[in-house]
């Protein structure tokens, strides 16, 4: 499927809720700003940032006094080479005009413009976040024991994550681990190993769970994510 652009604009002070993407996408700010909040936390976007949001993302925005203008580029079913993956990227252009260019008329340089970027600053966090966000992921404490191990108070560690991550901690702990099971199903491990790995109770709690949140069974995903790294692999050998 071909790449195509489209431009999308928001007014000063505008939200969007959390909502997932079922397709890659690129986005570049060409005007404004606003805060794209995430599992993968909050992103500054300001005019020249590039942001690489792979298949079946999940964030929310909040616009700045501005609003913003940014132009989008659908990227298919294939990632172009050099993309890759299934992490989030954001990166900032070297020229908002040569990169406002590509997006619109030349899409085939892409490659080229993404080699030319450089990586953006890692998420601003609390201090007290990233470990909470490790047992979020990796334990099953229930999460009033996380914030009271964090010496902050369960409504406060709920705040401060549905602002800067788009969700509260409970839909959060599920976010990170879909995003496990989804990195693992690119691999051969089987089903049981992917869903005890990843968090789950067991394979009916994995299935449930990935379905409610792309639509698709976690074979129906495998499937999907191994044509999208033969493709990927086809590209380079090109």
């Amino acid at each position: 499927m071909p790449a195509h652009e489209y431009e999308t604009r928001h007014d000063a002070g505008d939200t969007l809720s959390t909502h997932r993407h079922d397709g890659a996408y690129a986005a570049l700010v060409l005007d404004g700003s606003y805060v794209e909040a995430s599992a993968d936390g909050p992103v500054e976007c300001t005019p020249g940032t590039l942001v690489l949001h792979p298949r079946w993302h999940a964030h929310g925005n909040r616009f700045g006094g501005n609003g913003a203008k940014v132009i989008n580029l659908d990227l298919g079913e294939v990632f172009p080479v050099g993309i890759g993956g299934l992490e989030l990227r954001v990166l900032r252009v070297a020229n908002l005009a040569d990169a406002s260019a590509v997006f619109a008329r030349a899409h085939h340089h892409l490659d080229d413009l993404l080699r030319a970027c450089v990586p953006a600053d890692a998420p601003a966090l609390h201090d007290w976040q990233p470990a909470f966000l490790h047992e979020l992921q990796h334990g099953d404490l229930p999460v009033s024991v996380l914030a009271r191990r964090a010496g902050v108070s369960l409504a406060h560690a709920s705040r401060s994550f549905l602002r800067s991550h788009g969700m509260p901690p409970q839909l959060l702990r599920r976010e990170l681990r879909c995003r496990q099971a989804l990195a693992m199903l690119g691999g051969d491990a089987a089903l049981a190993e992917v869903a005890a790995a990843s968090g789950f109770s067991d394979q009916s709690h994995l299935n449930r769970t990935l379905r409610l949140a792309t639509g698709a069974t976690p074979r129906q995903l495998r499937h999907q994510i191994k044509c999208v790294q033969d493709r990927s692999v086809a590209l380079r050998l090109q």
